[in-house]
């Protein structure tokens, strides 16, 4: 009904907007993403660890992953259980919070492209938030799926995050045995429509 009242080329216009508004809107698809990070114990011990909870969109420009880090998994339940107590101190931060404006990168994507890409992202950890870079490959797959990869670890220090005592107590539960203060995480996030 109200299109008689519109000329046709303000009705193409508006309709145009609405597709471009949907078209910003993207939800994380979980059972398909991952995060993870490597610990170093005893100078060159290195172990795997991942997060299994965490959601995230990309609405208006903005790219968001909440973390839970109580989802902790290094396949050791025990060392998952003292991460959570005395490095997240989940309890009290309950969680990770990732964001960054990607309203460039998604005005310049197009169906099949896949650009690297350098992001400044802000990170809200432990009562502390800072702001790194993170280098990504984005792969618009189709037109309603989108894949994040991290190209380069995101080196971050606990002294940032003042989790440094936190490492501390864990090492002292295990001897004494020296835990590296850095870790690099790596990412692989798929966004759907």
């Amino acid at each position: 009904m109200l299109s008689k009242y519109l000329a046709p080329s303000t009705l193409i216009f508006l309709l145009s907007i609405v597709h471009m508004g949907s078209v910003q809107a993207w939800t994380l698809n979980t059972e398909q993403s991952s995060i993870n990070f490597v610990s170093i114990k005893k100078k060159n011990i290195a172990e795997s660890h991942r997060f299994t909870d965490f959601s995230g969109d990309i609405a208006e420009g903005r790219a968001t992953i909440a973390i839970k880090p109580d989802s902790i998994d290094s396949r050791v339940p025990i060392r998952d259980e003292r991460m959570r107590a005395f490095l997240f101190e989940t309890d009290t931060f309950p969680i990770i919070e990732i964001n960054a404006n990607v309203n460039e990168v998604m005005g310049n994507l197009n169906d099949g492209d896949s650009l690297l890409v350098e992001l400044p992202i802000t990170v809200a950890m432990h009562g502390e938030n800072k702001t790194t870079k993170a280098f990504v490959r984005v792969t618009a797959v189709t037109d309603t799926k989108l894949i994040v990869t991290s190209t380069q670890p995101i080196l971050v220090r606990a002294a940032d995050y003042k989790m440094t005592e936190g490492i501390q107590k864990l090492s002292s539960l295990v001897n004494n045995l020296p835990i590296a203060e850095s870790v690099p995480v790596s990412f692989s996030l798929v966004f759907v429509q």
